[in-house]
Parts: structure tokens; C-alpha cells; sequence
């Protein structure tokens, strides 16, 4: 027998010895950015990036909304995306986090001073990846919320292939000496319209010769998302809102809406899925929430700290498939990076006292460590955009119960139920039928409109 062949039937009988006795086989290594690698950083570096953005049509001067220069609505965007690691060997200039981009009272922080509570890295103005296009991702953080209490967010998800882009919400008055913070009727209007504006600028861009977004983005690739009242935006932009002053307002301690606040959101038929965490959906009726035909992934709290607050969104939602993901041990400020900013702002002494307040009240041993839920949280998202925004294959085993069950101890997973076309009406029937845990069959009923709503959460120094 020849040689060649002689190695060739080799080595044939020694592949089929190796899968017959698992025991002298290797263990198999996960191909780079594939499920099994999404709860860690992706094969990207990334890079950052800070714009002021200013909406002369929404000057501010309306009764009830805090006022910047009188002339325009400042709009402060954070954009993290992916970046070739070799372009940043040796370590490129680090990404800076201005925590206050409107009137810079407070100082500038720096990526290393964030990575030292478990962030990743990013660099300012690296060059994009040569693999650009990417998908986009515009997130809204809660009210109240600064748009650098997101940053484990952004960051994550730029090493997996996404650009993410976080505005700062003027009038939410992280800052106390920032304007008076409009009532929660002005930030329900304002939020989505922030959102499409941001999307606006960022698709110039990435159409604009020579900027640093040119050819960045796919343009019928893009998500919203948000966290609290910031997932209230993702939502209303993917479905509408008919009247924004007519949910919610009128809570004993909440201001009653301003007149201009009583018109309608209309939805961004640019926004193909969306990301709510621990969203604020108790400010749309049920049927509006119902409108929402694209993919949906919510994160949240576990049912038994919120009872039917996730499954009332999940219950809704028309669009196939539409997800819930119920984190344990977790508090409403678990899905951001407070904390993280709480901790720097102690140890920086920023906001010492502010911080530790949070850090007292958020971030003791009762909940999950906030790095662990921001690790599920990048996971989750990050394959659910992979799969249902850009497509592509591989992701689809995390988004199923049986993951879940068998990998994941804290989290309860549950996809899109049944339910008749009828049953979306407001008042016929009055409930939603959901499962508060899985696996299981109990089933449990909710108020599609409850007479009185949860209130919205404010995350500020104002609080």
C-alpha cells in the first residue's frame, strides 16, 4: 500500500476510535463569538465616541419642560462600536466619559477608572473595524438616568459587532444644578423623539464622506431599546402611543401632565426589534402594547419581586417571536451600572454620600452582583440581535427555555403564548393570562389596565 493511502485509512480508523471512546477526545472548543462566548467580551475591541446633538424644533420653552439656551434641545449621545484589536495594541487613547456633557460642573471620567469595576475597555475615536457595517442599537436609559450608566452595555455588545448609541435625556437633572426636571408626562414625550432624532443624525453619518461613522451602520439593521421609563420609548417607538399625557399621570405624587404632552407618538418604521429592560410598559395600554408586531427580548425583574409587571409587556406583544427573561434576586436598578458609577463615585469622591446611599440601598448580598446580571443581560441581547436584527445563525439555542433550564440558574425564560386575536381589547377580557415561573403549567391572571399603575422610578441626585 502506498504511503499517502496508508495514512489516509489511518486516519479515518483513528477518527472513528476517537468518536466512538468520548473519553480521548479533547474537549471541543467554542468557535470565537458563539453562544457559549456571549456572556464574556466579544473578538472586537471598541471604540467610543461623544456627540452633542442639538433638535432646534424642540426648543424647551413649552410650559412644564426644563430649558437649555431657549433655541434647541441639547441631545448628548454615547456611541461604542466595533474596532479592530490590532488598531488599538499597545493601548490607544482611552475612552472618556464626560459625566456631565451639558455644562461640565462635573469631571471627565475615563474607561480605566470604570474598568477597574469589571467594564470593558474602549478607546476614544478608535478607527472603526474594516468588517464595518454593523447593526445599531439606540438605547434610552431610565429617567433620571445618565446615558454613562449603560456603559457595561455599550461596551459589551460593540466586541460582539453592535454600535450602540445612548443619549442623555436633558431635563432628567441627574445634576442638581441642572434645570428643574420635567414632570414624567414631558420625558414620556420627549424620549422616543430624542431616540428617532439621534437615529436621524447617525444615519447622516454614516453617509457623510469622511466622518468617522461613514459606513458604519446598517441602515435596516437598527433596535431600540431602553431601561425603566427608557424601555416605555423602545416600545412606543416600535408600536405608538395614542396619547401620551393618558396613562399613569394622575398618581397622587405625580404631576399632572402639561396640555401639549396630549398627543400621540407614532412609531419609527426604521426600528425592527427591540430591547426593553425592565421596561416601563405600564405606561401604554394593553392594546397599544399589543400593536408591536417586531421581535421583542424583555429583561427583567423575577416575578416574585414584580408579579405580573414583565408578563403583562410579554402577554401583549404581537411580534414573533417575543421574549421574556426574568433575572433573580434582582432590583429595578440591577439593569443599569449604578452599581458601578456608585462605587467610582465613592472611591473618586464625586458623589461620595450619593453613592453610598446607592450602594446601601441597590447592592448588597440580597441581590445578584450587578456584574453577573450585566454578563446575562449582554448575553441575552447580544444573541437575540445576532439572531432576530442581523440574522445570522448559531444564537438561536440561547433563546429557548431548555438553555435556560439546564445552563442558566438564574434566569426563567419564557417565549410568546397563545393567545385569540380578541383578547388584546382593553376591557374584554379585563385579564391576561400568563405563568408567573417556568418550567411549569400554573398559569396566573393580571389586570390588562390596572386602575392604579406602578410609579415610574427617577435615578438622580435629585431623588
Amino acid at each position: 500500500m502506498r504511503r499517502s493511502a496508508y495514512l489516509a485509512v489511518l486516519t479515518v480508523i483513528v477518527g472513528a476510535l476517537l468518536a466512538w471512546w468520548p473519553a480521548a477526545t479533547p474537549p471541543v472548543q467554542a468557535a470565537p463569538n458563539k453562544p457559549a462566548d456571549l456572556a464574556q467580551a466579544g473578538p472586537y475591541a471598541v471604540g467610543h465616541l461623544s456627540l452633542m446633538l442639538f433638535d432646534a424644533s424642540r426648543p424647551g420653552d413649552r410650559p412644564g419642560e426644563a430649558t437649555y439656551n431657549g433655541v434647541s434641545r441639547p441631545i448628548p449621545v454615547s456611541i461604542w462600536y466595533p474596532v479592530d484589536p490590532a488598531t488599538v495594541e499597545g493601548r490607544a487613547s482611552d475612552a472618556v466619559y464626560p459625566l456631565d456633557p451639558l455644562y461640565g460642573v462635573a469631571p471627565d471620567t475615563y474607561s480605566p477608572q470604570w474598568e477597574a469595576y469589571g467594564i470593558d475597555p474602549a478607546f476614544e475615536q478608535a478607527v472603526p473595524s474594516a468588517a464595518k457595517p454593523f447593526p445599531l442599537l439606540v438605547f434610552s436609559p431610565g429617567w433620571g438616568g445618565p446615558n454613562w450608566i449603560h456603559t457595561s452595555l455599550g461596551t459589551r455588545l460593540a466586541s460582539h459587532g453592535f454600535v450602540v448609541a445612548v443619549p442623555y435625556h436633558f431635563g432628567d437633572q441627574w445634576w442638581l444644578w441642572e434645570p428643574p426636571y420635567d414632570p414624567l408626562a414631558v420625558a414620556s414625550y420627549n424620549r422616543p423623539r430624542d431616540v428617532t432624532f439621534v437615529l436621524d443624525d447617525l444615519l447622516a453619518r454614516n453617509q457623510a464622506a469622511g466622518d468617522l461613522l461613514n459606513g458604519l451602520i446598517r441602515p435596516h439593521q437598527v433596535a431600540a431599546g431602553g431601561w425603566s421609563l427608557g424601555g416605555y420609548a423602545a416600545m412606543a417607538l416600535a408600536g405608538g402611543d395614542d396619547l401620551v399625557c393618558d396613562t399613569l399621570y394622575g398618581i397622587p405624587g405625580l404631576e399632572d401632565p402639561p396640555d401639549w404632552t396630549c398627543a400621540p407618538t407614532d412609531p419609527d418604521p426604521r426600528i425592527k426589534a427591540i430591547t426593553p429592560l425592565d421596561g416601563s410598559n405600564q405606561v401604554l395600554h394593553f392594546d397599544e402594547l399589543a400593536r408591536i408586531t417586531v421581535p421583542a427580548l424583555g429583561i427583567g425583574e423575577e416575578w416574585d419581586a414584580v408579579l405580573d409587571w414583565q408578563a403583562r409587556q410579554h402577554a401583549a406583544f404581537s411580534g414573533h417571536p417575543a421574549y421574556r427573561v426574568d433575572v433573580a434576586a434582582t432590583n429595578h436598578q440591577s439593569f443599569s451600572d449604578i452599581c458601578e458609577a456608585a462605587q467610582l463615585g465613592v472611591d473618586s469622591g464625586i458623589f461620595p454620600e450619593l453613592g453610598e446611599s446607592m450602594l446601601a440601598m441597590f447592592c448588597t448580598p440580597d441581590f445578584t452582583p450587578s456584574g453577573v446580571v450585566h454578563e446575562l443581560t449582554g448575553k441575552y441581547v447580544a444573541a437575540f440581535l445576532r439572531t432576530q436584527l442581523a440574522g445570522e445563525p448559531g444564537y438561536q439555542a440561547v433563546l429557548t427555555p431548555g438553555w435556560a433550564i439546564a445552563r442558566e440558574q438564574l434566569v426563567e425564560f419564557f417565549v410568546t403564548e397563545r393567545r385569540s386575536p380578541q383578547s388584546i381589547d382593553d376591557d374584554w377580557p379585563g385579564l391576561f393570562v400568563y405563568f408567573p415561573h417556568q418550567p411549569g403549567s400554573l398559569q396566573a391572571r393580571g389586570p390588562k389596565d390596572p386602575s392604579e399603575k406602578r410609579p415610574v422610578n427617577r435615578l438622580s441626585l435629585v431623588q
